[in-house]
């Protein structure tokens, strides 16, 4: 079969990886369906006048990230196992929440696609013959942990979770703990209880997606206090607070999510001072402290709090795995009462088998034994993110330098030429975050969160020297006035 494909001699982009570009996004529309013949290796060179060698190293390329599938004697075919194309179809449509943490999600497994989008560990980093062998042994027990468990959590394991809080300097008795199927429901038990639709609440911009696809899901309304590099701007905060009467203010404070920041003690301390001065309670997301690269995140919200403005929420999702949906929510009794009935109406309760397993691998000191042998692994992808940003992204490109966490927020120039990256890198086999949908109000620059948790080093620097190919290229390109006429306004 015959292909258009078309070469740009002229580009930046290598020509094979021009046509794997481009045979990509044939794969992706689902023009070349699954199980498609490619052409041969010698129709492909003389139909485009290039190398065999180029067109080999296009199809190697493409089979390497699953996207094609050689076999000697017969050719190269489509992956059987690919299934992108609702998502590729969707790239140039209006961006929700919703919409993009199901494409993060899915693209997390997606053959054919390497994903600088995803904010999770590495799944083969999982200590797995530990953590096994912490389930097997439950099985002399099984009669009393396959059934239903308390909803508030399995005792063994509030007792283990309270234990690995006094590593963050947090005290917290088991009845503060209500063991959760992840932050995120945490947060969401958290919204139910707070507030009611219509009600305001403060979160950072930008923030976790989740939380804002959750909120508005709710009908609340989320209002944005802009960051700088020492946090949230209380100045803004405390004129928000003044106005609006915010039920809470939502905060990642350690390696931030999704820019990688970290709040300073001082901007802690005097935030822990305003929320008492107006009322208002602090909803702290500390998912990602334990991953701290160099020197240990400071103390959390909750470890500092004198005045009880602080409801806590962590998880085991990003420094352990997330499919094992076990994280807390830390609150007076007072708080629980509220919390338990509605975490009892989503789904009666965490699975007690899992809560158990965890609980022993806990008790053993499998996650610290854990985080000392993948921090080094985590830090050195960091590193090779921020090199890799600093090798080939062009002038007027500027990105955090994240000392802990699993992202770096890219900022780049609101130019009508550079809308469409999302899309272009998805051509080349790569998912992005885009960073408008972890945005309350519209920004003055267009943004993209980058994630390096799950690839190796080596994979980092690929995505990364693609997407700054991609920018110069979109960048030497004419400007064109936006197709939808917005106005773009500046952060506040």
């Amino acid at each position: 079969m015959s292909l258009s494909i078309v070469i740009d001699r002229t580009a930046n982009l290598a020509i094979y990886q021009q046509i794997a570009g481009q045979i990509r996004e044939e794969i992706g529309s689902g023009r070349l369906p699954p199980g498609s013949r490619l052409p041969t290796v010698r129709q492909m060179a003389e139909q485009l006048s290039v190398t065999r060698l180029t067109v080999q190293n296009a199809y190697t390329e493409l089979q390497s990230h699953g996207w094609v599938e050689s076999t000697v004697g017969r050719g190269t075919f489509v992956g059987k196992d690919i299934q992108l194309a609702p998502h590729l179809a969707a790239a140039g449509q209006p961006l929700t929440p919703a919409a993009v943490i199901g494409d993060i999600l899915h693209f997390g497994q997606a053959p054919g696609v390497r994903s600088l989008a995803h904010a999770s560990p590495d799944l083969s980093l999982f200590p797995a013959d530990e953590f096994w062998a912490h389930l097997a042994n439950l099985r002399a027990v099984a009669d009393t942990v396959v059934g239903y468990g308390p909803t508030q959590g399995d005792a063994m394991l509030r007792l283990a979770l309270a234990e690995m809080l006094r590593d963050r300097d947090i005290t917290a008795t088991p009845g503060e703990i209500l063991v959760t199927a992840g932050v995120t429901q945490a947060l969401a038990l958290v919204a139910q209880a707070l507030a009611q639709p219509g009600d305001v609440v403060l979160v950072e911009q930008p923030t976790y997606i989740g939380f804002l696809h959750q909120l508005r899901t709710y009908g609340l309304q989320p209002m944005a206090v802009p960051l700088d590099a020492e946090g949230p701007r209380l100045d803004v905060l405390e004129r928000l607070a003044l106005q609006l009467r915010p039920r809470f203010f939502y905060t990642v404070p350690s390696y931030h999510n999704p820019t990688g920041l970290c709040m300073s003690l001082e901007r802690r301390q005097h935030l822990l001072a305003l929320a008492a001065k107006h009322g208002f309670l602090l909803v702290e997301d500390d998912i990602y402290a334990p991953l701290a690269y160099a020197t240990p995140a400071p103390p959390p919200l909750k470890a500092l709090d004198r005045a009880g403005v602080v409801i806590y929420a962590t998880s085991l999702s990003k420094t352990l795995a997330p499919g094992l949906r076990l994280g807390c929510l830390v609150a007076p009794p007072a708080w629980q009462e509220r919390f338990v009935p509605l975490r009892l109406a989503a789904d009666l309760g965490s699975s007690l088998l899992l809560q158990r397993t965890l609980a022993h691998f806990l008790q053993e000191g499998g996650l610290r034994r854990h985080l000392r042998r993948v921090l080094p692994v985590y830090g050195a992808r960091r590193d090779a993110m921020v090199q890799a940003l600093e090798a080939h992204m062009p002038s007027g490109v500027t990105w955090t330098q994240p000392a802990g966490g699993f992202s770096c927020w890219l900022t780049l120039p609101r130019q009508p030429q550079l809308v469409d990256l999302r899309r272009l890198m998805l051509q080349q086999g790569w998912a992005v975050a885009p960073g408008e949908t972890f945005l309350v109000q519209p920004s003055a620059h267009l943004h993209l969160r980058l994630s390096f948790g799950s690839l190796p080093p080596d994979a980092i620097r690929r995505g990364v020297q693609i997407l700054g190919s991609l920018v110069r290229q979109q960048l030497s390109l004419p400007a064109e006035p936006y197709a939808d006429g917005t106005d773009w306004m500046p952060l506040v």
